[in-house]
């Protein structure tokens, strides 16, 4: 029983306007890594990210990559106490179309219970929560773990700013749970154990037909249109039931346990709830598994965008290129270089012999991995979770990706423990971005609870370990 369930809770009540005020300053800033004209607001962000660290009392550094700063604090000298690595990002995604937005993206504004931002929920609004945790915690002489904290500013970029340091920075991030506040809830907020993401690759490729655009009344029916021919070339990527029909793209997959299935076969699915949630029923893969099995343990391929021609009139012509981009969601044990090299010969080897097709932006993002639902993290947090919320957590194995999440836990020897509270309501990566006050506070009796219990748990350190495998 955690006696300091009504503390936290207690607390959060008396913090609670000074905790939605200094959110929103962290929300003010247009941190935007990907984006090389906000590069200054991410430093600035990051410093004042340090700052504040500093003053709840946690020895906080600002940390160079070869990309965006990274923020790191920690407060350690529990001796054979476990430590707890927690992981975040200050970087957000871009605005546009800002016209869709009630609201600006960097203005915080709170309506109907909600905060609407971007970066509201993904990931300033989860992360900022759990560091109040952190921060009640510290002010009632309750933290007894180790804790380390690392905030990074490219995680909407593949974290490459991080990920070239992780070697470097071993010791200084060791670990025995890697805490991760960047994901969300099944079933409009279940509580819900994320035990595994899928890798990602990514690329652009360009058609080229004719030297120059052509008049579609004198050339059309003679010339091959490239947006045409685009099309059936990125249509030979899928066979009638849903596969992707690339040659061994399917190579390696490992199947599920016994006992991943099991939890599967577990968690509730309502196909009607889904198309009343997105618009869209769950009919699109592979038919010969549910659309949860789909998810958790299959690849996807998706065509994220296509550029041919003037969108913005009625031009008439045969343009001289079309372009797409895709992006690939890899299941456990595929090599994404492999995955990236069948699928860009594939694409070769289909493109019409008059044509021809340049391929850029290729790239791996990050291998998938799974968590081991037996693992002591998992134990932990589904006990927390049960006390605080008077239910069965879900076990769900997520579809998206958080590259840096594997590479991270390997490098720190920290075994992954991914729990949020976002709703696909929120509208993380889309206008109107948004996360509710109930939320973060789910996140911040979460933090402090699962904190507590971390330092009533065995004091021996975790082995080293894999985040690619459960076996």
């Amino acid at each position: 029983m955690n006696r300091n369930k009504g503390t936290w809770e207690e607390l959060f009540e008396v913090n609670r306007e000074r905790f939605i005020e200094e959110w929103k300053t962290f929300l003010r800033f247009p941190s935007i890594g990907a984006d090389p004209a906000h590069h200054p607001d991410c430093a600035v962000c990051a410093e004042w990210l340090t700052a504040h660290l500093a003053a709840m009392g946690l020895q906080a550094e600002l940390l160079a990559t070869p990309g965006q700063p990274a923020v790191f604090a920690e407060h350690c000298g529990a001796d054979g106490a476990p430590t707890v690595l927690l992981y975040g990002h200050y970087d957000v995604q871009p605005v546009e179309p800002v016209d869709a937005w009630t609201s600006p993206p960097f203005e915080p504004e709170l309506r109907n219970g909600r905060l609407y931002a971007r970066g509201a929920e993904d990931n300033k609004g989860q992360t900022f929560a759990v560091l109040k945790a952190v921060e009640s915690l510290l002010a009632r002489d309750a933290l007894k773990i180790n804790l380390k904290i690392i905030i990074e500013g490219e995680e909407e970029s593949s974290s490459r700013g991080l990920a070239a340091k992780l070697d470097e920075w071993r010791d200084r991030l060791a670990a025995d749970i890697l805490m991760v506040a960047d994901t969300g809830t099944l079933n409009d907020g279940t509580p819900t154990i994320i035990m595994g993401l899928r890798g990602l690759i990514h690329l652009a490729v360009t058609l080229r037909g004719p030297s120059h655009d052509l008049h579609s009344g004198l050339h059309g029916g003679v010339a091959l249109n490239p947006i045409s021919e685009l099309a059936r070339l990125l249509a030979t990527l899928f066979d009638e039931e849903g596969r992707i029909a690339v040659e061994g793209f399917y190579d390696g997959i490992r199947e599920p346990s016994a006992v991943e299935r099991a939890l599967i076969e577990a968690t509730p699915f309502d196909p009607a709830a889904y198309e009343k949630s997105v618009g869209m029923p769950p009919i699109a893969g592979e038919q010969a598994f549910t659309p949860l099995e789909r998810l958790g343990f299959r690849p996807a391929l998706d065509i994220n965008g296509i550029h041919g021609g003037d969108p913005n009139s009625m031009k008439t012509v045969i343009p001289s290129t079309a372009t797409a981009r895709m992006t690939a969601r890899l299941a456990a044990d595929q090599d994404p270089d492999r995955c990236l090299t069948a699928l860009c010969d594939h694409l070769c080897r289909h493109t019409p012999d008059a044509m021809s097709l340049t391929i850029s932006e290729a790239g791996s993002a990050g291998r998938a991995f799974r968590i081991d639902p037996n693992g002591p993290p998992v134990k932990l947090a589904q006990g927390v979770l049960r006390e605080l919320f008077h239910c069965e957590p879900i076990c769900h194995w997520e579809g998206a990706s958080i590259p840096i999440i594997p590479a991270l836990a390997a490098a720190s020897g920290a075994a992954p423990l991914l729990v949020g509270f976002g709703h696909e309501d929120d509208c993380i990566h889309a206008p109107d971005e948004s996360f509710s006050i109930d939320q973060f506070r789910n996140v911040y009796l979460y933090a402090a609870n699962l904190l507590v219990a971390a330092a009533q748990t065995s004091t021996k350190k975790t082995p080293a370990h894999d985040a690619s495998r459960t076996d």
